[in-house]
């Protein structure tokens, strides 16, 4: 009877022994290092990507410019300073809904438009011929100016295919404009998005 407890603390003590030889074995393993000739070599660190500099609120960076009449010129070579709109466009003046008023910036020699992709093209000097549009409802009628659009365009830009040159002969509606017909060719396109009623409806109906 006595023999009996010293066989249980004899299998405690072995059963104690083998999980601390296990668990020192997965210590063992996970911690060894791999052979030499299993290594891997170690991948670079990723690389970390320049800041990225910007004009947007006035900020002043490496490309930014001061005097708005010595941006660069339109046309090749095209550098980085042509394409960048934070640079070329940060001292342009704009309207009352925030977009930028080009004739406005003709006016102040800002930008030299040119009319033709054929730069050796002689230009048409602008001139003073305004159009009455009549509105639906009460709304004020709309007067096209061709002044501030011949500064960069040339006639055929819009006659005829756009804009017939007889009246009466093109019947212009807003639902058209939206479409992309009419003034909607350029207008919410490069030109002033169409929202902005006051830009065109500017002579009250009598």
């Amino acid at each position: 009877m006595r023999r009996r407890p010293l066989r249980s603390a004899v299998t405690i003590a072995g059963l104690m022994l083998l999980i601390g030889a296990g668990l020192y074995a997965c210590t063992f393993f996970q911690t060894k290092p791999p052979a030499a000739g299993n290594q891997k070599p170690a991948s670079p660190p990723p690389a970390v990507a320049a800041p990225v500099t910007s004009s947007v609120g006035g900020a002043q960076t490496g490309d930014d410019y001061e005097d708005p009449t010595t941006l660069p010129e339109p046309g090749p070579p095209y550098a980085k300073e042509n394409r960048d709109p934070n640079v070329i466009m940060k001292n342009f003046p704009v309207d009352s809904e925030g977009n930028i008023d080009w004739v406005k910036a003709f006016k102040d020699n800002i930008v030299h438009p040119h009319e033709s992709l054929d730069l050796n093209k002689p230009p048409t000097p602008p001139f003073n011929f305004d159009i009455e549009i009549p509105a639906v409802g009460a709304m004020p009628n709309v007067i096209f100016p061709h002044f501030p659009h011949t500064y960069w365009l040339d006639c055929g830009n819009c006659h005829p295919s756009i804009f017939v040159m007889k009246r009466g002969a093109n019947p212009i509606s807003m639902v058209k404009i939206v479409n992309g017909e009419f003034c909607g060719r350029c207008h919410g396109r490069v030109a002033f998005p169409i929202s902005n009623c006051t830009r065109c409806h500017v002579k009250p109906k009598q």
